[in-house]
């Protein structure tokens, strides 16, 4: 979705859509909101310009949020904030993407 200058993102997902809040991955992960954000730009996801603890992430961006997170140079802190994800997705019965090798 492509929105112009002023327009805020919904903080509500399409019917029967699974999603999560960046405060719901934020917890899950125990990361930081700087380093949970600095995933979040790595894996090129879209969220809030400040703050919003509200927005709503899919199982599209989880996905993406893990494999960025076990990739790269956030394999310390990112192994453990994936394996958080993870759990999201498998409480939901979401499939879940291939584990990533690249661990440090």
């Amino acid at each position: 979705m492509t929105m112009r200058r002023g327009q805020t993102r919904s903080e509500t997902l399409p019917h029967n859509t699974p999603g999560w809040s960046k405060q719901d991955l934020m917890d899950a992960s125990g990361l930081s909101a700087k380093s949970f954000d600095t995933i979040r730009k790595a894996a090129r996801v879209s969220g809030p310009n400040h703050g919003g603890l509200n927005w709503l992430f899919n199982a599209d961006d989880v996905h993406k949020l893990i494999h960025r997170a076990e990739s790269g140079s956030f394999t310390e802190r990112g192994f453990p904030a994936a394996t958080g994800w993870r759990a999201l997705l498998s409480e939901a019965g979401l499939p879940l993407p291939p584990v990533s090798l690249r661990k440090r």
